[in-house]
């Protein structure tokens, strides 16, 4: 069982647990209820220490990324933070991660698992796959580092008691090195629940100083302690994706992340499959889809349209700031337009009423996480 450099201090707090793909990690602290509520209108604290910080160097560590990923390394500036993801090669999303640039021959792939239930690491073989014949080496920071997500309208101001980095001016997006509770940090402009937040990645050593200086200057702030079950809710009620959602070879034009396909920047890991299920077209595309009942769904729930499935529900939560049940699922294109009206039956047969909606059901625009 692996546990994260927190699992001490979050044990003390007694929250349930579970297991996910080999890690311990924290569930419920409250209720989803009230954790959801806090990181919208206040600010939570969330252990992602079970994330993989998979890092390069090198003349050639550009190169290496730019053969792995399907977006576009090449006009990053140090400290620039890039949403892409890895294919297989067949042209299916394998894996979305995020690119960090730490300095001029130097990024670092973060990725949701480190390692999985069975210590495979599907990310890092690849870097290190692509290192060969190269001027570059890869190596995995991931034992050695624990990653604190700070997420809420107060996350700054919080987080500015702690630092003497300019957070006011550090933009979405972005990341940079500073010194928190006299720990050496990367902070980042990132998060998984669309609000202004944070992402801090830290030595392990210093797990206990810096949970517990996050812990004191919290309080004043209303800080919650947020475990894995809210994060659902809230990344659904943006439309954000989860493993779940791409899961079955599925490309980034069907998930909606056409944006980061790079098809002109020269070769890449699943490129020319990619490029060929384009061209002949897709019959499918993931939606939300808000409920119209308080049933959320279940991932594998059919889709219908009248008595006749076309499609299915690939993962659902309770949105508490929109107050419904949101799901994301695949349904034909002809159906991928807002207001159509569909029904999901769950696995005893009973019916409820859905809408296919906007992407987004919460701050559409992203005001909120660029604020």
């Amino acid at each position: 069982m692996k546990r994260s450099p927190f699992y001490s201090e979050i044990a003390s707090y007694s929250p349930s647990f579970v297991t996910v793909q080999g890690w311990e990690v924290p569930n419920e602290f409250t209720s989803v209820a009230d954790e959801h509520r806090a990181v919208r209108e206040r600010v939570g604290l969330m252990d992602w220490s079970s994330t993989g910080e998979f890092e390069v160097k090198g003349p050639d560590a550009l190169a290496v990324v730019q053969r792995l990923i399907v977006n576009d390394a090449s006009t990053m500036l140090v400290n620039r933070v890039l949403y892409t993801s890895i294919l297989d090669e067949a042209g299916g999303i394998l894996s979305d991660i995020t690119v960090y640039r730490l300095a001029e021959e130097h990024y670092m792939l973060m990725t949701a698992w480190g390692s999985n239930a069975d210590n495979e690491r599907p990310e890092y073989d690849l870097l290190q796959e692509y290192c060969r014949g190269r001027n570059a080496f890869a190596f995995d920071a991931s034992p050695g580092v624990g990653l604190l997500a700070l997420q809420g309208p107060q996350s700054r101001a919080l987080l500015s008691e702690l630092t003497p980095a300019d957070l006011d001016n550090l933009p979405y997006m972005w990341a940079l090195p500073a010194q928190m509770a006299g720990a050496r940090a990367l902070i980042s402009r990132t998060g998984y629940t669309g609000e202004l937040g944070y992402e801090i990645l830290i030595p392990a050593e210093h797990a206990h100083d810096v949970w517990q200086a996050l812990i004191d200057a919290g309080e004043r702030f209303g800080l919650a302690l947020c475990g894995l079950a809210v994060a659902f809710g809230l990344r659904i009620e943006k439309g954000y994706i989860m493993r779940f959602d791409f899961a079955g070879g599925r490309t980034p034009y069907e998930v909606g992340l056409g944006w980061t396909a790079k098809l002109d920047k020269g070769d890449f890991l699943g490129r020319e499959a990619l490029i060929q299920r384009k061209e002949a077209g897709f019959t499918e595309k993931l939606v939300a889809l808000a409920l119209q009942d308080d049933y959320v769904p279940a991932t594998g729930d059919a889709i219908l349209d009248g008595d006749e499935p076309t499609g299915v529900v690939t993962s659902a939560a309770y949105g508490y700031a929109v107050q419904h049940p949101i799901a994301l699922g695949y349904v034909p294109v002809a159906f991928a337009r807002v207001g159509i009206r569909v029904i999901i039956r769950d696995g005893e047969g009973d019916r409820h009423p859905a809408l296919v909606a906007e992407r987004s059901a919460y701050d559409p625009q992203g005001a909120r996480l660029r604020s």
